[in-house]
């Protein structure tokens, strides 16, 4: 009797909120904690929400004074109303149509990305004649903040082999091997080093580079394609930044794509879905807990601010001093000379020539911020060594160094202000820098006679 004078109503209905909202506190809390762990994933997050939603359910369902078929009915109707919205927008990437890891940045090995192929040397091949339409923000912003983000758009179409060439492009004077600083994604076909080059020396120009590629990738593509173009000569570009580091992974990553066995539809299909992508990009850090961006930047002389990532090297700056060492460098030595034979046996001259990191080029024209660690990076003599190691396996050897410094100095940014690649006026005046040398060893030789003995046509891909 006491009791039930003391419960009124009233009261009751508030001893029901305030359990109710103890225990979605406690729900919340505990959701949060784990969510917060240092091994935490996009799929903790991903059951933790689960578990939380049916959690939330439990109270509602104990204290309700529902019937049990009212209970169920709201419980599912509440569920159904979530899964249908989850199901429109999964429904494009259960079939194929989208690929969230793209939409959300999710980090993906290349061979697993969509418009890629695995392959069993290059590790992976783009798919051939496809239409590339990319959107990015520069690389060395990633971990800043306070830094005004410029978008880069690419929109291109690959050839038949999955390079960035001009469709029915079969033949060429020269080909063009590298990473992502010959595929040029920053830039329009006609900015392209490999299309500035066809201009300077009047004469067709295969561009056969990809993004993520390092020199064993590189070796392969030049005894896949190259000859099929029947060039004269090859220029390989060698990027200090990562190229030494790519050497150093190949093997294991080779063992990896050549373990790969086909997925099911339905580890695809979770691997492209909006609920895993979207909750990896929600436990990334974001640009809040970032260094600040003017302890990345450094300013020219007319104040144009260029961002730093990274040294000479992408990594910490104190494997810089362990980066050539001898192991690697023995490596290096074994790809030029199997790619010098291979040249050889198909009548093909073969240059390297060594692109700079951007830190090279800009740190002497720069002036930093008194907190920036960027003065104190190291600065190694790598395009030293890579030149003897290529002109010990009977390389010709051009350093693009001077050359890119001298027209930093003198003009535009050669490199993006906030990214590690070329700009357009860099991809110019690496070509400009290669047209010199092939035609100094054209009129030296006796062949490639066109190459810069006349003025540019403006023809970008003249095809035989």
């Amino acid at each position: 009797m006491r009791a039930s004078r003391f419960l009124t109503p009233r009261r009751e209905r508030l001893a029901r909120i305030l359990a109710l909202a103890a225990w979605w506190g406690l729900v919340a809390h505990f959701a949060r904690e784990v969510v917060r762990t240092r091994d935490a994933n996009g799929d903790h997050l991903t059951a933790t929400v689960v578990l939380a939603y049916l959690a939330a359910w439990c109270p509602v369902l104990a204290l309700s004074r529902w019937s049990p078929a009212g209970k169920l009915g709201r419980f599912a109707a509440c569920t159904a109303s979530i899964a249908a919205g989850f199901a429109v927008v999964e429904a494009p990437a259960a079939l194929g149509r989208i690929d969230y890891r793209e939409v959300f940045h999710t980090p993906t090995p290349p061979w697993k990305r969509s418009g890629n192929l695995a392959d069993p040397d290059l590790l992976f091949a783009r798919k051939p004649a496809q239409r590339l339409t990319l959107r990015f923000q520069g690389s060395d912003l990633h971990g800043l903040r306070d830094a005004p983000a410029t978008t880069y758009a690419c929109d291109t179409t690959l050839d038949a082999r999955g390079f960035r060439n001009p469709a029915g492009l079969d033949s060429a004077e020269v080909v063009l091997v590298g990473d992502s600083f010959v595929e040029g994604l920053q830039v329009a076909d006609g900015d392209l080093v490999s299309a500035r080059l066809a201009e300077r020396i009047d004469a067709p120009v295969a561009n056969l580079g990809r993004t993520g590629y390092g020199p064993r990738q590189e070796l392969a593509v030049l005894e896949r394609y190259a000859a099929g173009f029947g060039p004269r000569a090859c220029v390989w570009f060698f990027y200090e930044g990562n190229d030494l580091q790519d050497l150093e992974a190949y093997e294991a990553d080779r063992d990896r794509v050549r373990a790969l066995r086909p997925e099911s539809f339905k580890r695809a299909w979770y691997a492209r879905s909006f609920a895993r992508n979207a909750a990896g990009w929600l436990m990334r850090p974001g640009s809040r807990n970032g260094v600040p961006a003017r302890e990345r930047a450094g300013r020219l002389a007319d104040a144009t601010p260029v961002y730093f990532s990274c040294g000479v090297h992408e990594g910490s700056p104190d494997a810089v001093a362990r980066r050539a060492r001898p192991e690697a460098l023995a490596k290096l030595r074994a790809v030029f000379d199997e790619a010098a034979a291979a040249c050889r046996a198909r009548g093909m001259d073969l240059t390297v020539a060594f692109v700079p990191a951007k830190f090279r080029v800009y740190r002497d024209l720069c002036r930093f911020d008194a907190a920036s660690p960027c003065p104190a990076w190291p600065v190694d003599d790598l395009p030293g060594i890579v030149g003897g190691v290529a002109r010990d396996a009977g390389v010709d050897f051009l350093d693009l160094t001077p050359t890119l410094k001298a027209a930093a100095k003198a003009g535009p940014l050669v490199y993006l202000p906030d990214d590690t690649h070329w700009s357009a006026e860099g991809h110019r005046v690496a070509a400009a820098a290669v047209a010199g040398r092939i035609g100094d060893r054209g009129r030296r030789d006796g062949r490639l006679t066109s190459a810069a003995s006349r003025p540019p046509t403006g023809s970008t891909a003249r095809r035989r």
